[in-house]
């Protein structure tokens, strides 16, 4: 079973009010899908907080697209290819895919938001109040919508052994 496959059942179990335990119990396979479906089950944000938090989630992307952009339109200014524009794509990439996870309301994608934005703190080029102020929204919703859309009361731990 790959990974879409993994997503579109625990979605389906979880649109039809399944809990994360319950869902983890009815799931048999091999050690590796095993682990990968607990990754995947812990990974996916319940549909009912998903609509309750899509506005948040929303102006999170719009503020993460919006800092990806202006990294992108920096990089590209000196308009030479050489290593130093390869070097300076790795942020917006790094972001691009972190927008691409909190679009799709994954824990992974929250994880990275606020601890990128965090380190991202200690660049000196982002201690402008622009940016600075744009990286403090990033971390507290982040940090707002991982704990929120994920309590460690209701993430499924690893059976011992």
């Amino acid at each position: 079973m790959d990974h879409r496959e993994i997503e579109k059942l625990i979605n389906e179990k979880m649109a039809a009010g399944g809990s994360r335990r319950e869902i983890w119990q009815e799931f048999s396979g091999t050690e590796d899908e095993r682990f990968r479906f607990l990754f995947h089950l812990n990974n996916i944000a319940r549909p009912e907080l998903r609509s309750r938090f899509q506005y948040l989630n929303l102006a999170l992307c719009l503020l993460l697209a919006f800092l990806t952009f202006k990294k992108m339109l920096a990089v590209m200014a000196f308009g030479r290819f050489d290593l130093f524009l390869l070097l300076g794509l790795v942020v917006p990439v790094v972001n691009l895919y972190v927008l691409r996870e909190i679009m799709r309301f994954h824990r992974m994608g929250y994880r990275f938001l606020t601890i990128l934005s965090a380190l991202a703190l200690l660049q000196p080029e982002n201690h402008h109040p622009q940016e600075a102020a744009i990286l403090a929204l990033l971390i507290a919703g982040g940090l707002f919508m991982w704990k929120r859309l994920f309590p460690a009361a209701e993430l499924v731990e690893p059976p011992a052994g």
